[in-house]
């Protein structure tokens, strides 16, 4: 009796009954953001997954990533993953920044302005990019102010 229920331990871990691997894929996912058709230096772009038709939920985490003097970013997820989650993600760019006043903790200064059209950062942006299961290395953004 003790050796049969030793074996049947045995089978749960090797079989992996544990659930250590991810609900959710990510894939690689980087590009350049315009704004007029000069590189957005500073901006801070968001992938946030689209809920899923079929059953409701997020395929994943959101991913986040700040462009540098060129535009450039890289995505990580908010668990630190690469990437972002594979499939239908809204995306917004931002280049307001804030930081805790030091004279007030309640409150919040602005450190950066923002420069980007406000249809760009909020949960209603157009934008919207498909990441694909081998990822992306051509996420680009052209955004213009009028």
């Amino acid at each position: 009796m003790a050796g049969s229920r030793i074996a049947v331990l045995a089978i749960l871990v090797i079989c992996g009954c544990s659930n250590t691997s991810k609900p959710y894929t990510t894939a690689p996912v980087s590009g350049i953001v315009t704004l007029d058709g000069q590189p957005l230096a500073a901006a801070h772009v968001t992938f946030m997954p689209v809920a899923n038709p079929q059953g409701g939920s997020q395929s994943g985490p959101e991913a986040a990533g700040d462009t540098d003097a060129s535009g450039r970013y890289l995505l990580k997820t908010v668990f630190g993953d690469t990437g972002a989650s594979v499939g239908k993600n809204r995306v917004m760019i931002t280049t307001r920044k804030t930081e805790l006043d030091p004279s007030n903790p309640d409150r919040s200064k602005e450190v950066a302005k923002e420069r980007v059209p406000m249809k760009y950062f909020t949960e209603q942006a157009p934008l919207y990019f498909d990441v694909p299961q081998a990822g992306s290395q051509a996420a680009n953004f052209e955004l213009m102010t009028k």
